[in-house]
């Protein structure tokens, strides 16, 4: 006999949650795995964080924060 619907997503919820769970200990990240950005300072222009080698690939992008949203690059 089938289970109900409502005791079936309750399973599936926990079994979601179970899992995020395991992803986010950090006992399961790899080694240097950088995980808190807060402290880094980020270029809207360039897409890079500030302490991070120019890639020449990558920008400019346009900047949300300039007044008529264009990069200055």
């Amino acid at each position: 006999m089938s289970e109900p619907a409502a005791e079936t997503d309750e399973q599936d919820l926990d079994s979601i949650e179970q899992e995020r769970q395991e992803r986010l200990d950090p006992d399961n990240r790899p080694d240097n795995a950088e995980v808190d950005n807060t402290d880094r300072d980020f270029d809207v222009v360039k897409g890079q964080f500030t302490d991070s080698e120019d890639d020449p690939d990558l920008g400019p992008f346009n900047d949300p924060e300039s007044e008529d949203g264009e990069a200055e690059a």
